[in-house]
């Protein structure tokens, strides 16, 4: 599921991604709340050349649930806009080694990104991303999932450095609506297969 953020997730992180695991990146100053979303608190703060991030969302569903959504890598694109590859590479005990592809959109311009990560997977509480090559310098992410009353809270925190071609459009304002865009993606996904399940 930052740029990176919701790819390490989704998913998770999803985000993710949960598309970017660049601007997936936060952690404000001051709590920037997406507008209308009570359920989605997202923060986003630059460092010199760091984007650091944090994501609180609650979603009404089950852990268990949640989790399967969150590391259903390999299904991502299906419900990711612009994720165009997200392919599991190998395996090893609890970490798996994950490459995505995918576009990313500032107003008029497409810029690709491309990451090979290792993420740990720690069932059904926590994943822990960290960025192996790509089209950043560095990236590593957790995501946590915490069961509350009447559904599950994931917790998301990223540090990323974007390499050169995703430096210019970083900036907090769109980092925050990227990231944004890939957790509504994501909740959206965890309350479909939720609906299924209680049909089923």
């Amino acid at each position: 599921m930052g740029l990176a953020l919701v790819y390490g997730m989704s998913a998770l992180t999803p985000a993710l991604a949960l598309i970017a695991v660049v601007v997936s990146a936060l952690c404000a100053s001051a709590p920037a709340l997406a507008a209308g979303d009570p359920g989605l608190d997202i923060k986003v703060q630059m460092v010199g050349e760091e984007i650091r991030a944090e994501v609180s969302m609650f979603v009404r569903a089950p852990r268990q649930l949640v989790w399967e959504v969150v590391t259903d890598y390999e299904r991502a694109p299906e419900f990711t806009r612009n994720m165009q590859v997200s392919r599991i590479l190998s395996r090893s005990g609890d970490t798996l080694r994950l490459l995505q592809k995918s576009q990313v959109r500032f107003g008029p311009f497409t810029v690709p990104l491309e990451t090979v990560r290792d993420i740990r997977l720690v069932s059904p509480l926590r994943t822990e991303s960290r960025l192996v090559s790509g089209s950043m310098k560095t990236y590593e992410a957790t995501t946590e999932l915490v069961q509350e009353a009447g559904g599950t809270r994931i917790l998301v925190r990223s540090n990323a450095v974007p390499g050169s071609g995703l430096a210019a459009f970083a900036g907090e304002s769109i980092v925050r609506r990227e990231t944004e865009e890939r957790f509504r993606e994501l909740r959206a996904e965890i309350m479909r297969r939720e609906h299924v399940a209680a049909r089923q």
